[in-house]
């Protein structure tokens, strides 16, 4: 629930909702997830040291995990971040926010396509917010390659927010290819259906 309260922009109530739910017999995987969780939520709430005392309990935690997933996600480097991009963004520190961005991406698993989807969705918007249209761009053409393949409420949200912030950047050639891959898209995923 922490989580959705999060994406809903509630950061108050998530990180109370993260906070009810660390438990001190959590393993270090779950362990790792709540405060990662509890990072981000306190980060949106301003709550700079919070924010980085909780990245560091994520890290420390995620550091005494073995090889196995657990049943939460599996929690693992690229989730942390994921968190730690959340948390420079909610700060304030959109460069920072956009390399830990790639750096998860970077360390994601191949087969998680859902959650390429939403990283790339997210990374090519704080790129277009630093000005690197080009760069928004070839992300969101990444982002596309996964969005085809997968149905989620999320990554529709990113398609409508791609297209509705290039559309103010039509003279770029990167946009005009880009905004014809994602007529592209839209046509094959409609077949589809």
């Amino acid at each position: 629930m922490s989580l959705q309260a999060g994406n809903l922009g509630y950061g108050t109530k998530a990180l109370q909702l993260a906070a009810a739910g660390a438990s001190p017999r959590a393993g270090p995987r779950l362990h790792a997830f709540l405060a990662g969780q509890q990072a981000a939520s306190a980060a949106q709430t301003g709550d700079r040291a919070q924010a980085f005392a909780r990245l560091a309990e994520t890290e420390a935690a995620l550091s005494k995990a073995d090889s196995r997933k657990d049943a939460v996600g599996g929690y693992d480097t690229s989730a942390f971040l994921f968190h730690t991009s959340a948390v420079l963004h909610h700060l304030g520190d959109l460069p920072g926010s956009v390399k830990a961005m790639q750096d998860c991406l970077r360390t994601q698993p191949p087969q998680e396509r859902q959650g390429r989807v939403h990283a790339n969705g997210l990374l090519a918007q704080r790129q277009l917010a630093l000005g690197h249209l080009d760069a928004a761009c070839a992300t969101w053409a990444l982002f596309l390659d996964d969005y085809e393949q997968v149905s989620s409420s999320r990554g529709d949200e990113h398609f409508d927010t791609m297209r509705t912030r290039i559309r103010t950047h039509r003279k770029s050639p990167a946009v005009r290819t880009l905004e014809q891959r994602a007529r592209e898209v839209v046509t094959r995923k409609g077949a589809a259906a």
